[in-house]
């Protein structure tokens, strides 16, 4: 099991979506999942997810979903133990998870 999560919930973000996936690959932690949750996008950003392949964890909703719901059901698919919220339209630097995991674990 990865100790953290990384949940990315989107909808129509193709625009954006290729540089916050990769902000979450460059991490100097590596111990860690993407869930992916395609709120029924129809711009491309499927294609974009999907050519990460198995290391990303790919859903789609059957039907769009205000964020806070779609949010709720991709973190039901996690299975870290903690989760990192990243926004499609959001990127991370390079040592987000990292400093996240020692504060974590410090307190």
């Amino acid at each position: 099991m990865p100790l953290v999560s990384v949940i990315i919930n989107c909808y129509n973000g193709a625009a954006y979506l290729r540089e916050a996936l990769d902000s979450v690959y460059i991490q100097t932690f590596k111990d860690y999942e993407i869930i992916f949750w395609d709120n029924k996008s129809s711009d491309g950003s499927a294609d974009i997810a999907c050519s990460y392949g198995e290391s990303l964890k790919y859903f789609r909703g059957e039907q769009f979903l205000p964020l806070g719901a779609a949010r709720n059901l991709a973190v039901e698919k996690a299975t870290g133990k903690y989760i990192a919220l990243l926004d499609c339209d959001d990127i991370w630097r390079e040592d987000k998870l990292e400093q996240q995991v020692k504060l974590i674990r410090s307190s």
